[in-house]
């Protein structure tokens, strides 16, 4: 008779290893060699050179010849394309995003949660910035963005706590927040404003103002920011809210939300919802 542990975990290991290797890749560590990629994902020599070969072939890796290194390859940004087609409140959010920055002559950027995290999905630039700014996947801690307060202030506070004990605090600057009090008085304080900022709390430079963008029944599905220097946020903060509130007001009555805006409402938990795992 056998015995041991049960086997919970039915993905197939071919397909896992696959995964594994896609998102080894990383902002920080967008090219990667084989040796690198074999040793972040556990996967042997003898195995690690027919994943490569086939991922290669289908188009989901690209192999630099001078340099050895293997990146993200075309298949994954057509699948992108894809799957950004089909969300609605892309579509309505890109001109939002155009003319808040036209307007204000700033930065703008949308996002959705992801992981514990503001996912950027789209943005529109004012002034040359760092490239990692102006990326589409940029992930920042969303406990330490305006966007990211903003999609964590409409869910049931107790998951707000498990996905931020999930991801951890993951202080950015001096001004993160890093305890449940803090994020709880803030999110209180974002649902009864309607929008939240960011006050150098995920970079020490820059300020940001976001507000949701609501689907039919009135639930946030994205946020919109403006961002900018301190001392511009505090001079012309009136001036940035009632831009950021004008186009994510449109981009959400385009989206076929008939209401009061700004409004957050805290989601209802799907029936037979399970929490997160620890």
């Amino acid at each position: 008779m056998v015995t041991g542990k049960k086997r919970t975990d039915y993905t197939p290991q071919t397909f896992k290893k696959a995964m594994g290797l896609l998102e080894a890749f990383s902002m920080q560590n967008p090219e990667l060699t084989a040796k690198e990629l074999g040793y972040l994902c556990g996967i042997r020599t003898s195995s690690l050179y027919r994943y490569l070969s086939i991922m290669e072939e289908q188009g989901y890796l690209i192999k630099n010849l001078e340099t050895n290194k293997y990146s993200i390859g075309l298949r994954l940004i057509e699948l992108c394309g894809i799957a950004m087609s089909c969300m609605e409140f892309y579509r309505h959010g890109q001109p939002a995003l155009d003319r808040i920055s036209s307007e204000l002559k700033m930065n703008s950027n949308m996002g959705v949660l992801y992981h514990g995290d503001t996912l950027h999905i789209a943005f529109s630039i004012w002034v040359s910035t760092i490239p990692y700014y102006n990326i589409i996947g940029r992930r920042t801690p969303a406990h330490c963005t305006a966007m990211g307060k903003v999609i964590l202030s409409s869910l049931p506070p107790t998951e707000v706590h498990d996905i931020v004990n999930r991801y951890g605090w993951r202080k950015r600057t001096d001004n993160s927040i890093t305890n449940f009090k803090d994020l709880d008085k803030e999110l209180q304080k974002t649902r009864k404003k309607g929008y939240a900022v960011d006050m150098r709390e995920n970079s020490d430079a820059i300020c940001c103002l976001a507000m949701p963008v609501l689907d039919q029944k009135g639930n946030v599905v994205a946020a919109i920011s403006a961002t900018t220097s301190y001392e511009r946020f505090t001079n012309e903060r009136q001036h940035i809210l009632e831009c950021v509130r004008k186009n994510a007001e449109e981009a959400t009555i385009n989206m076929g939300y008939v209401g009061v805006f700004p409004v957050i409402n805290i989601k209802k938990a799907e029936p037979g919802l399970r929490p997160l795992p620890s």
